[in-house]
């Protein structure tokens, strides 16, 4: 597809708009302040050429965040290694890829989900929910690979994406990652504490058979 101007400039309209929001709060941030900083004369009407109020602006920029979303999960659907290692390790990156391009949003809904409901509803139904469906299916899928049953994945799915989250919502807070861990070594670390779960899982149990 061919980027005209027009194009060019919603787009840089929803990208300051969304990062003033995430930092000022929505009621915070005027249209002047988004055509300023979208590269457009403040308060001469350049952000109404494009959309209808900073509502749509916003709408705008969670549409935008659900279509990114939706194509990082599609290149992983189609990226089955058939190696428990290389597939977590590649669901990790994946997922805090995923949360560092949440961040602005999760911020939006922190200041402002009080004000828009809807908004908080739209982002856990297209952004929270479809994120915690994809690590299960990560999770069943290496579960049906090792022949481990009696273990729920989408609860084991849920613990492993928390560790996740947590990572990327404390370095987003403070600055540092947890711990002063980088992000390759705790993605190691985290792929091999389950590596070694699953391992362990695909063991009979006592009295079991395989």
């Amino acid at each position: 597809m061919i980027t005209t101007p027009d194009a060019s400039t919603r787009d840089r309209i929803v990208t300051e708009a969304i990062r003033l929001f995430a930092r000022h709060g929505f009621s915070g941030t005027t249209v002047g302040d988004i055509e300023q900083a979208a590269g457009l004369a403040p308060r001469a009407g350049g952000l109404y050429k494009h959309f209808r109020s900073k509502e749509d602006v916003l709408s705008a920029a969670i549409e935008r965040h659900v279509r990114e979303m939706e194509r990082m999960r599609s290149r992983l659907e189609v990226m089955p290694l058939g190696d428990v290692g290389a597939e977590l390790t590649l669901a990790a990156r994946w997922a805090l890829a995923e949360l560092g391009e949440e961040q602005l949003v999760m911020k939006v809904v922190q200041k402002d989900g009080d004000r828009f409901p809807e908004l908080v509803r739209e982002v856990h139904a297209r952004i929270v929910e479809p994120g915690h469906a994809q690590a299960a299916r990560i999770f069943e899928r290496m579960f049906s690979e090792l022949g481990i049953k009696g273990r729920d994945p989408r609860a084991i799915a849920a613990v492993a994406l928390g560790a996740l989250v947590d990572y990327r919502l404390e370095e987003t807070m403070f600055g540092v990652p947890p711990g002063g861990v980088g992000e390759e070594e705790f993605i190691e670390a985290w792929v091999d504490t389950w590596e070694s779960f699953a391992r362990g899982a695909a063991l009979p149990r006592a009295g079991e058979e395989k």
